[in-house]
């Protein structure tokens, strides 16, 4: 496996005190900007409401209406994105160098004063009510949530399912209080890559440094509500009009502090994480139960899942159920051969390569590791921890964390298991 290096960002404060992290990573005349703002789902009162000041953004600010925005970004070709996460709040963007100061100046404005006009929020809900109706519907949908619920309790920010109600009575001002409570400097971070010069630091802080106001709220993210997981075990929801079911398993693991949190990345890798993994080649490959069946390490601020997903026609979920437990026996009770472990390990490090590729990657890499707390040196202690990883490790932890007993298990669909 190789040695990866990533680059460190370089870190100043605006006068504003929004944090700044930079780095020039050569790509000539193109810049990107990233806005972190602590104002995800956790932080809202009601449902929605943070996604919704996230996502009309840029449905225009004091000066300038959507159109009007919309029209000056395409001409400077420029791009802007938005995101929500659990915790965060998404803005990016992507800018020809030469027009930095402009869009700068944009952002900054749909930033500080966005005008969140009542049409254009009717429209949006009535759009992701809609949307809601339909998702509902799907059993794949059904599985998620329903899990999520399972592992953290209904009322709990990660798992609360949507309801009707939840759409009604979405007045501006529900969003503009949101909006005037997160959206601030303190709780902002700016992560600048691309083609960065001294130039461009100085318009940094012009524009984001001196012309935000500074704020002395609080920054901390807040202390997230204890979760209330259900017992663990199979839970079924009936959908008799299904065609297919949504299966889900997950087993609860450790944070990220924990020794065996990095080698149960490779434990998750090996057992559903790539095409060539044990789910994969049994269950697919060899057994035809399923189109696809992968396994994901989800991790949170505090915790982590190892999670396995999947879809199969009605007839196939007893045997696709057993075929999945046989697959983790398996790990559980031979150990992994040396030659799929140097296959494993040469997936991996092709995966860090691959994370390491293109002139902004290192925006991504940042954003994926603060936002669950760990800082972006941490992945290249991952990628040394991941190379030690042995056949007797791996089935150690299949045994210690893959346990039948410990899991939760969702399927949707059919009219009985």
């Amino acid at each position: 496996m190789f040695s990866l290096t990533v680059p460190p960002l370089h870190t100043s404060i605006l006068s504003s005190g929004i944090p700044l992290r930079y780095r020039n990573t050569h790509c000539p005349d193109l810049l990107r900007v990233d806005l972190m703002i602590r104002a995800g789902s956790v932080f809202q009162q009601r449902p929605l409401v943070a996604a919704f000041t996230n996502m009309l953004l840029k449905e225009g600010c004091q000066d300038k209406t959507s159109a009007q925005i919309a029209e000056l970004f395409d001409a400077y070709g420029a791009f802007l994105y938005y995101s929500i996460g659990m915790e965060y709040a998404y803005v990016n963007l992507l800018t020809p160098k030469k027009c930095y100061r402009q869009t700068l100046s944009l952002l900054r404005d749909i930033y500080l004063s966005p005008a969140y006009p009542q049409h254009d929020v009717k429209v949006v809900v009535e759009q992701r009510y809609h949307n809601y109706l339909v998702d509902r519907e799907k059993v794949q949908v059904r599985a998620t949530t329903t899990m999520n619920a399972l592992l953290f309790g209904e009322n709990h920010p990660y798992g609360r399912q949507l309801k009707e109600s939840d759409f009604e009575d979405f007045d501006r001002e529900l969003l503009l209080d949101f909006h005037r409570r997160y959206y601030l400097p303190s709780r902002t971070e700016m992560i600048l890559v691309g083609d960065v010069g001294e130039e461009e630091l100085a318009i940094t802080e012009e524009i984001f440094g001196k012309q935000v106001p500074r704020t002395t709220v609080a920054d901390a993210l807040g202390d997230l509500p204890p979760a209330q997981p259900a017992a663990s075990g199979s839970y079924f929801i009936p959908k008799e009009d299904a065609l297919q079911a949504a299966l889900r398993f997950t087993f609860p693991l450790v944070g990220q502090d924990h020794p065996d949190f990095v080698p149960l990345k490779v434990l998750n890798t090996l057992l559903g994480g790539y095409y060539g993994s044990r789910l994969m080649t049994s269950i697919r490959e060899e057994k035809a139960y399923t189109y696809g069946i992968f396994s994901s390490h989800t991790v949170y601020r505090n915790a982590s899942y190892i999670d396995i997903e999947t879809q199969t026609d009605i007839r196939f979920v007893k045997p696709l159920i057993a075929a999945v437990y046989e697959e983790i026996e398996r790990l559980q009770n031979e150990k992994v051969s040396e030659k799929e472990l140097s296959i494993l390990r040469q997936y991996l490090s092709g995966e860090f390569a691959r994370m390491m590729d293109g002139p902004f990657t290192l925006s991504d890499l940042y954003i994926s590791t603060a936002s669950v707390g760990m800082p972006l040196s941490s992945l290249e202690t991952q990628m040394q921890s991941m190379k030690e990883v042995s056949a007797d490790d791996l089935q150690t932890l299949a045994q210690r964390y893959l346990r039948k007993e410990s899991a939760y298990e969702v399927c949707v669909g059919g009219k009985s298991l």
